[in-house]
């Protein structure tokens, strides 16, 4: 009996990506329902405010499908990220800036590593969790509880107010907390503070052949609360979200003109 040998099958290659199938890939979007409509939305404090404006169609196409251009951070954002937060750990507001009332930062044994909130409902009265790892913590001495979120870069005072809706996310998920498998989020309240921390790298002090001393200039942008304009920006986002088709391509988004050059 002659022994029959089996062949493997050879590994398909990926397709490179053109027009033909950049189209299958949209033909095929379009029968596929995104979620479970009785699936609570859950949205993270750091994309309610930058992602929605840069380009609704990409965010639209992240939260339903999962698919689409994945802004990661550099590396070296992530580091400082890092070193802040060890920096800051147990110590007093005053570290921090002095225009903030006296208090501590809470501690990693304070706080679980991720927080979420109970179910909220829109202005329409859609669910939906909020969830998200927040910088650093604050817990006055004379009662109440601050939320300061870290930036490596000098924000003007006019952009600083594009993330007051982050910082207000944290407000709403202290202040009406839920739990994880694991660990149930603290109810803190009330929050009376809310700001961004900025670093911005300034100049090297010194430095040798293994290491150098890089100054930066540190400054303290605060945020007023605003639950009604929270809720109200909330509302928009999930109109996005539940949108019954897919939203036009945006002229100022490169992942659009990327899309838009391999169909034409």
């Amino acid at each position: 009996m002659k022994n029959i040998i089996k062949k493997d099958k050879k590994p398909k290659k990926d397709k490179p990506l053109n027009k033909s199938n950049v189209i299958d890939i949209a033909s095929s979007l379009a029968n596929i329902k995104s979620k479970d409509s009785n699936e609570i939305l859950v949205l993270a404090p750091s994309e309610l405010d930058y992602k929605p404006k840069k380009c609704q169609r990409c965010f639209y196409l992240e939260k339903n499908y999962k698919i689409g251009p994945k802004d990661f951070p550099p590396p070296v954002f992530s580091r400082f990220d890092v070193v802040q937060q060890a920096y800051y750990k147990d110590k007093n507001t005053s570290d921090l800036t002095k225009e903030l009332p006296a208090g501590r930062i809470m501690n990693k044994d304070e706080l679980p590593g991720r927080v979420v909130s109970e179910t909220l409902t829109d202005n329409k009265g859609r669910e939906f969790i909020l969830g998200g790892r927040p910088d650093i913590v604050i817990k006055f001495d004379e009662g109440g509880y601050g939320i300061i979120d870290f930036k490596t870069t000098k924000i003007s005072d006019d952009k600083s107010e594009n993330y007051k809706h982050q910082l207000e996310a944290y407000a709403q998920i202290f202040s009406k907390p839920g739990s994880t498998k694991s660990k149930k989020t603290p109810l803190l309240n009330p929050i009376t503070h809310m700001g961004i921390l900025q670093f911005d790298p300034s100049d090297i002090q010194s430095h040798n052949d293994t290491s150098c001393d890089m100054r930066m200039n540190i400054s303290y942008s605060p945020l007023k609360r605003d639950e009604k304009d929270f809720l109200e920006n909330i509302t928009k986002i999930i109109d996005i979200i539940k949108k019954p088709s897919t939203p036009d391509f945006t002229e100022d988004c490169n992942h659009c003109l990327f899309v838009q050059q391999q169909l034409n």
